[in-house]
C-alpha cells in the first residue's frame, strides 16, 4: 500500500479514508470466508461446503462486485495515463463477475474449492489494484472524484451469525479451533479495518486468535462500540512482547 496519497481537496481526503477503510474490511472478510470454504470442503468428506460456498458467493455479489463496479464507473471519464487504470478497473470487475458465477455453479467439493480459489484470486487482485492504483488516481485527479463512490452496504453482505460448517483460516493454528490473525503483518493504517472485516466473516461459535505486539485495548474499545456483546474475548497470552487474544463470535 502507498504510504501517502495526496487528495485533490479536503472532501476527497475524507472520502479517501472511507474508501481505504471499506477496502481493508472487505479484504479481512474475504480472508475469513475463503478459509471457511476450504475448511468446510476438507471436513466430513466435503458435504458441508455448500453453505460456505453460498456465503462467499453472496459476499462477492453484494459487496465486492458493487465496489468494483463503482470504481469502474468513476473512472469512465478518465483520459491519458489514467485511461490505463480505467481499463484495469473494468477488467477486475469483469473477472469478479465471471469468477463468482463459476463458483456458484459448482457442485462437488473439489470443484467448489478450485472455483473458490479463483474467486479469491480475482478478489485479491481487485482489492490490490483498487488500493494501489485506482484510489490514488481518483483522489489526485481533480476531474475525477471519490466522494460518494461507495455503494450502499448491503445488510446481507456480511454472513449471518449461524452455526459454521467450516472454520476461519487467517493463518496458522495455535489454539484448538482458532486460526491466527497476525496483526504485526498488517499495515498500521488499515489494521483495525482488516481485523473488523475478518471478524465479520465469522459465524457463531467460530473465532480467530489475534496476535499483536502490544495490548490491543484501543481495538477492543472500538469493537465494543461497533459490536457490543457479539464477540467473546479472552487473553491467551498477555505480553510483555506478544499478546494473543481469543476472539469468538457469540
Amino acid at each position: 500500500m502507498n504510504n501517502l496519497v495526496l487528495a485533490s481537496s479536503s472532501a476527497e481526503a475524507a472520502a479517501l479514508e472511507d474508501v481505504k477503510t471499506r477496502l481493508a474490511e472487505a479484504g479481512g472478510t474475504l480472508g475469513t470466508l475463503g478459509g471457511n470454504l476450504v475448511s468446510a470442503a476438507s471436513a466430513a468428506g466435503g458435504e458441508l461446503a455448500a453453505e460456505d460456498q453460498l456465503k462467499l458467493v453472496d459476499f462477492a455479489e453484494k459487496e465486492l462486485q458493487p465496489l468494483a463496479a463503482a470504481f469502474a464507473e468513476a473512472l469512465s471519464g478518465a483520459t491519458g495515463p489514467d485511461a490505463v487504470v480505467a481499463a484495469l478497473a473494468n477488467g477486475d470487475n469483469a473477472r469478479l463477475v465471471e469468477a463468482t458465477k463459476t463458483l456458484e455453479s459448482q457442485e462437488t467439493p473439489v470443484q467448489i474449492v478450485h472455483a473458490g480459489a479463483r474467486l479469491q484470486e480475482a478478489a485479491a487482485a481487485f482489492l490490490d489494484h483498487a488500493t494501489e492504483l485506482v484510489v490514488p488516481v481518483l483522489a489526485q485527479n481533480p476531474t475525477l472524484t471519490l466522494s460518494g463512490i461507495l455503494p450502499e452496504r448491503s445488510a446481507e453482505a456480511a454472513p449471518a451469525a449461524v452455526p459454521a460448517t467450516g472454520g476461519c483460516a487467517c493463518g496458522g493454528h495455535d489454539e484448538p479451533g482458532l486460526s491466527e490473525l497476525d496483526t504485526r503483518a498488517i499495515p498500521h493504517a488499515i489494521r483495525h479495518a482488516t481485523i473488523f472485516g475478518a471478524l465479520e466473516g465469522l459465524s457463531a461459535g467460530k473465532g480467530i486468535l489475534l496476535i499483536a505486539n502490544h495490548n490491543p485495548l484501543p481495538l477492543l474499545a472500538q469493537l465494543e462500540q461497533r459490536s457490543a456483546g457479539k464477540f467473546a474475548v479472552e487473553y491467551v497470552e498477555n505480553g510483555p512482547e506478544t499478546w494473543k487474544l481469543s476472539m469468538v463470535r457469540n
